[in-house]
């Protein structure tokens, strides 16, 4: 047999390295779900720039090493359109069909429940950024893990500031879902002020709020809470002031950053409150270097749910390094069990149910159309911080 020169072996070699197949090899899909349509598609953007700059960062410089190896991420992501039959079908497919490792994502509690079990059939981790619903964390699911606070943290940590407020009663205006019923619920346990006060639910599409408003007033209520994402969260509150109702307001996540703000005028959410994971101009290192990178990379203000979705994706890569594998889920479940990561929102560390506990904020809107930090007492800091 005719030998080949050992120059162009050489020379072989460096082709087949450079061959598209040989690169593609090295490419690790990485499973996200999220809604990218429908009711839920404003925060889902969010949460993809989450997740963009989390992988843009790994891939850097050729991207990550995983036992020797050098992998690039590629986002696998599916749109859920926040619907649970969706999500489940993205999660069958995102199982059998493209072989990820690892899936991230999802906004809506009720779609997360959906996927969750498909995601223990196959061993297949499934971490969470996103929906707060506490049950999703209670069904003993060791392949389920939440990066981002649930519900009961969230109220947990309002709910102690908001006694020292002394507003009584306290109405709430929620979502007729399980994340709407759920906070007006874990609230009223944890605040008896919450107890007297008028609770009504409205549909996903409703823009009519008049009739909760009106029972607001009857209530005499010193302060309504807001349950709902920053759409009809807008709207809300735009018909609660157009009423002349001078009470309180209390928000959620959705309803803390710049891109609310522009749905509404400043003296509208001026005094309002809301909980916060990401108050994005804290003279905090971490916060600071993240909303730096995000706004240079998106032209806007960070967001809670963009940092929970970055640290979720960094926690799942640090855990296919820590288990050597980017093939065995059972192992990188393992591993994120153990992982004691520090992260833009905090130090992230699951606990037996996997469950993390990042700080939780409370922020207030200011008159120019800043914010301030006012929960926890050691994060206090004034208009411009929050």
């Amino acid at each position: 047999m005719r030998k080949i020169p050992s120059l162009l072996c050489t020379a072989l070699l460096a082709l087949c390295a450079l061959h598209p197949l040989a690169q593609a090899q090295t490419k690790l899909p990485i499973g996200i779900v999220t809604a990218l349509t429908g009711p839920m598609a404003a925060p889902g953007v969010f949460q993809m720039n989450g997740f963009k700059l989390a992988a843009e960062e790994l891939n850097a410089g050729g991207g990550f090493t995983v036992a020797g190896r050098k992998y690039t991420i590629e986002l696998k992501v599916y749109d859920t359109r926040a619907n649970p039959s969706e999500g489940a079908t993205a999660m069958q497919r995102l199982a059998t069909v493209d072989k990820v490792p690892v899936v991230l994502g999802e906004l809506s509690s009720g779609v997360a429940a959906a996927i969750a079990p498909i995601a223990q059939d196959y061993s297949l981790p499934f971490v969470l950024t996103v929906p707060t619903g506490p049950n999703l964390t209670e069904q003993n699911n060791p392949y389920l893990f939440r990066v981002n606070a649930n519900n009961h943290q969230l109220n947990v940590a309002l709910a102690d500031f908001l006694t020292k407020q002394g507003w009584s009663p306290i109405s709430f205006i929620a979502w007729n879902n399980d994340a709407g019923r759920g906070g007006v619920s874990g609230i009223k346990e944890l605040l008896p002020a919450a107890k007297d006060g008028y609770v009504g639910y409205f549909n996903v599409g409703e823009v009519d709020f008049s009739s909760h408003i009106a029972n607001v007033r009857n209530s005499k209520s010193q302060a309504v809470m807001l349950f709902m994402d920053e759409e009809p969260g807008s709207l809300a509150i735009k018909q609660i002031r157009d009423a002349g109702l001078k009470l309180n307001l209390v928000g959620t996540l959705a309803m803390g950053s710049d891109r609310f703000l522009k749905r509404l005028d400043a003296q509208k959410l001026d005094g309002m409150l809301q909980y916060n994971a990401f108050p994005p101009n804290a003279d905090v290192p971490r916060i600071k270097k993240f909303s730096q990178l995000y706004k240079a990379k998106f032209g806007e203000e960070a967001h809670g749910f963009s940092a929970q979705s970055y640290d979720g994706l960094m926690v799942a890569a640090a855990a296919m390094q820590a288990a050597g594998t980017v093939s065995d889920g059972k192992a990188i479940r393992d591993a994120l069990a153990k992982i004691n990561h520090a992260g833009v929102i905090g130090n992230i560390k699951f606990d037996a149910k996997g469950q993390a506990n990042p700080q939780v904020y409370v922020t207030q809107w200011c008159a120019n159309g800043s914010r301030r930090i006012l929960y926890p007492d050691n994060a206090k800091a004034g208009c411009g911080a929050g």
